[in-house]
């Protein structure tokens, strides 16, 4: 079965650090990995397909992760790129704070501006693009393009736009901090669905503005699918058939490791749209999935996890909205 599910992005390594006293823990990550996450716990693995650039110097075998997870590499390119490592350092709140370890992103010698522009190059050079998709792969029922540089978001959007029938964006802050709903609209132009976390748009809402509002704002400026993440806070749907807006509340979970559940949540929310699924309901899917991505720890154990679950989790989490009517 060829793959119609594609998830483009990119794998890094995560080099976590509890709030609470504890060893720092090396782990895969990166948004595309989390992304097929989400969508193969709504669909059969070998529908999806993940796109991505894989360093030379990954100490770990995606390629054999992949396997296990019952997924096709055939999307997987080698690069000579030196892999991102990064910090990501958790308080006690949940909140975390990342920062990079290649030695030349954080060169004490170099100014803050030149490192920051090193760092956003360095996550140019690691991007998938559009090029990168296997041709028997295109056309696609849903293509979601996972956090990457504005240029690579803007190219994809034009290039893919008309070879798949659902197309949705999960912004990079690095670009979506500080721009105007239409200049996001100008950037992702064809674009079916556009995913940003509230922190991603935080300056929309300066100061304290009504989140539901703010959706709006963005579906009319030419979005047909707004979906605003809000962590444990659930989520805003927008829609061009809906009068008003919904919200949702997030998934019941234990969290284990917060990494990746916005990633998650797009992977399952395009892979639902894909296979006909509502908004509203690739919404609760993509809850779902996200409440089950924060009870793991790391990529690769969060590609394990059983659709069987997810299935037995939704039944719940609709049961539960109903009750609490």
């Amino acid at each position: 079965m060829t793959p119609d599910i594609l998830l483009i992005g990119q794998v890094t390594v995560d080099d976590t650090v509890p709030a609470a006293p504890g060893r720092w823990q090396r782990r895969l990550g990166g948004n595309a990995l989390y992304s097929v996450a989400g969508a193969r716990l709504w669909c059969d693995p070998k529908r999806v397909g993940m796109v991505a650039l894989i360093p030379e110097n990954l100490p770990f075998d995606v390629f054999e992760i992949l396997a296990r997870a019952g997924l096709s590499s055939d999307g997987l390119k080698r690069t000579s790129q030196e892999a991102l490592i990064e910090w990501i350092v958790y308080e006690e709140d949940g909140e975390r704070q990342s920062m990079p370890r290649n030695h030349a992103l954080r060169d004490p010698a170099v100014d803050l501006q030149t490192l920051y522009n090193r760092y956003v190059t360095h996550l140019g050079d690691l991007s998938a693009s559009f090029q990168d998709i296997p041709e028997d792969w295109l056309p696609a029922k849903a293509i979601h393009l996972a956090p990457q540089v504005a240029e690579r978001h803007r190219e994809a959007c034009v290039a893919l736009r008309l070879r798949t029938e659902f197309l949705s964006v999960d912004p990079s802050p690095h670009y979506s901090r500080g721009a105007t709903p239409d200049e996001l609209q100008g950037l992702l132009r064809g674009a079916s669905a556009f995913l940003p976390s509230q922190a991603e748009i935080e300056h929309l809402g300066q100061p304290e503005s009504d989140w539901c509002l703010v959706a709006k704002e963005l579906q009319a400026s030419g979005f047909p699918e707004v979906v605003l993440k809000r962590g444990s806070a659930g989520c805003i749907l927008a829609t061009g058939d809906s009068k008003q807006v919904q919200v949702l509340p997030g998934g019941a979970a234990l969290p284990v490791d917060l990494t990746g559940a916005g990633d998650a949540f797009s992977g399952a929310y395009a892979a639902s749209r894909g296979l006909g699924h509502t908004p509203r309901e690739a919404t609760e899917r993509a809850l779902v999935a996200a409440s089950m991505i924060i009870e793991c720890s790391g990529a690769i154990e969060a590609l394990q996890l059983r659709p069987q679950d997810a299935s037995r989790r939704l039944d719940q989490y609709i049961d539960a909205q109903i009750s609490s009517r």
